[in-house]
């Protein structure tokens, strides 16, 4: 069966590493903590926050209450939305693909952030996005893979979706996708050209 359709994550994707990786790291700098102890308020928070379940200022209460420690809202703000670190390779793999295929996004992700990857220019290509906060399911639940499905239009068996979790992976294939697993560019290059050898890739760095 063709592939008619591709699919992405964003963070680990679009992002070097995972932004929450990236997240904990520049939040305990602020708050002078280690990344274990902050990540055992960050972590929980986040997989709620991701669900939909508050908003920004919502997590942040949350945050401080439960953490206990003291941070200027602003500057927790800033850090937060700060901590995406481009890969920008990615960038270039999106803008190439043809025409005909259906492309869209399932990410485990926040509103703030889902605002930014929508209005940015370089995601023109996206047709679809489903975020984990808007439907009020993570990934790796069947469902926010049926929702995906339900977006593009496209049977499973033709869709090849991108991620950086290995969990999520095994369980988009339990669902009949493609998996396409993405643990360092080079890595996910050869999986590519070996999945979709009549798609080349851009040349590395050419965004």
């Amino acid at each position: 069966m063709p592939v008619t359709a591709i699919a992405f994550d964003w963070g680990g994707i679009f992002t070097e590493n995972t932004f929450d990786s990236s997240a904990v790291r520049n939040l305990a700098r602020l708050a002078g903590v280690s990344e274990a102890q902050l990540g055992e308020t960050y972590f929980p928070l986040m997989e709620l926050f991701e669900a939909g379940a508050f908003d920004f200022p919502e997590f942040y209460r949350r945050f401080v209450e439960r953490s206990g420690l003291e941070l200027d809202p602003t500057r927790f703000r800033e850090t937060f939305l700060g901590s995406v670190v481009e890969r920008r390779e990615m960038f270039g793999v999106l803008a190439a693909i043809p025409a005909h295929y259906t492309v869209g996004m399932l990410s485990n992700n926040v509103p703030v952030l889902c605002d930014r990857v929508r209005s940015d220019p370089r995601m023109a290509r996206i047709e679809h996005f489903i975020f984990s906060n808007e439907i009020n399911v993570r990934k790796p639940a069947p469902e926010a893979f049926a929702a995906l499905a339900k977006a593009l239009g496209r049977p499973p068996e033709e869709t090849v979706f991108i991620d950086d979790n290995e969990a999520n992976i095994r369980a988009c294939e339990a669902l009949g996708f493609r998996g396409l697993w993405l643990e360092s560019y080079e890595g996910f290059a050869a999986r590519w050209q070996r999945l979709l050898p009549e798609l080349p890739l851009p040349a590395p760095h050419g965004v």
